[in-house]
Formats: structure tokens, sequence, C-alpha cells
């Protein structure tokens, strides 16, 4: 495991919960509006230990109500089902992860509680905006045993400004009959990969609404995030 870093207390990560963050390094994605590049692009200087973040757990279980495992991706790290087994002995676990790694994805769900899959963009966009290559039929695999297998799950999208609404359209139909979908208003705080995302202007809020009214059917719960 390369753990990139630690936030003990954060009311953001996981809706309606008191959580620690855990940062895994490193990811096997190249998105360019991806606002945490640092732990893809700059190795930090110290790496904490499994061990280390599972004391800081420990200590912290009467205080929080549980932790989120975010990245980078964290599924790409080979001993990451164990280390989200020890954590579920401590509390409950939400995963964030990008769909790429479906048989750790499905090993490591019987000690999930939460799953928050990204979903970039319509299948024809994918590679556009995860700046990488990228196997499709994963990603469907993935999405398969979330809607199959998970205790409780969200996908989600991030609003890139060069996303259009018939995008987003074309992903509710991919994603059809998926008990939650969020959309995620884009922000530019802390910069972007790629420069040139950085000076994309986020969508309003009503016209994320509208696009959220619009494709709920699809869903039985579809949501407007990070505003």
């Amino acid at each position: 495991m390369l753990i990139a870093g630690f936030m003990p207390e954060s009311f953001v990560d996981w809706r309606g919960k008191i959580v620690a963050t855990i940062f895994t390094y490193g990811c096997n994605f190249r998105c360019p509006f991806c606002h945490n590049y640092t732990l893809v692009t700059e190795k930090p200087e110290r790496l904490m230990s499994p061990e280390e973040i599972i004391e800081k757990v420990e200590n912290l279980k009467e205080w929080i109500d549980g932790v989120c495992i975010t990245g980078g991706e964290p599924m790409l790290h080979e001993d990451i089902v164990e280390f989200i087994k020890e954590l579920s002995r401590i509390t409950q676990v939400k995963l964030d992860t990008n769909g790429s790694f479906p048989d750790r994805l499905r090993e490591a769900l019987p000690y999930v509680s939460y799953v928050a899959m990204d979903i970039k963009a319509p299948k024809e966009r994918y590679e556009e905006l995860a700046g990488a290559k990228v196997d499709i039929s994963k990603i469907d695999e993935s999405i398969q045993i979330i809607k199959n297998k998970a205790r409780d799950y969200e996908f989600r999208t991030t609003a890139v400004p060069v996303l259009s609404k018939e995008d987003f359209r074309k992903i509710a139909e991919w994603l059809s009959e998926a008990k939650r979908y969020v959309i995620q208003q884009y922000s530019t705080q802390g910069g972007t990969l790629r420069r040139e995302y950085a000076k994309l202007r986020p969508y309003n809020i009503e016209f994320l609404q509208e696009i959220c009214r619009e494709i709920k059917p699809s869903f039985r719960e579809c949501l407007v995030a990070n505003l």
C-alpha cells in the first residue's frame, strides 16, 4: 500500500457522516480535470504505513462514523482488500473507485459499507475524460458488481463543462435502474492536472438541476452535490 495522507475529520467525503479520510497514492487514469493530481504526479516525501493508519483509526473510532478510502485510485494496490478488511473490523468503510479493477472490487465488497464509483463520461468519450486507455468492459463489470452486490452505493459524474446534456442522457441510459446517481459540481480549486481545464467555468446550479430532473427516471435517486 502506498498511502499519501490521512485527514482525521471530514464532513464532505461521506454524505451525512463524519469520517476520517485516507488518501492512497497513484492512479491508472490521468483525468485532465483532476484536482487531486498531486496524488498522481508527485510522490510524497513520506508515505504512511497501513499499520500507522490502523492505529490512527482505532484511536478515532469513538469520534467518527467511518473512514473514506480515496485517492488516487485505491484499487490500484494489490493489498487493498486486506487493508479494507482490517479497517472494517474497527468502523464502517466507504470506498471511492474508478471501477477499473472489478476483481479486487468484488473481493473487497463484503467489507465495504458504501461504494462511490466515478463515471467519467459516456462510453464513447471515456478515454478523453479519463486521460488514458480504458477497458470499458471492466467499467461495465464494476457497474454490475456494484448494482448487484454493494450494500449501498452511488455512481457519480463530475460535471466538467465539456460534457453536454446529451452526454448525461447517455450516462443515465448506461446506468439505468441504478440506486443513486450524483452529479458533482466542477471545481478548479487547487488546480487541475491539465492547465486548460482550470480555465473552464462550472455550469450553474440551475442547469445541473435541470439535467438531474430530466434523467431522474433512470434512477431511484438523483442528486446534485458539492455546490
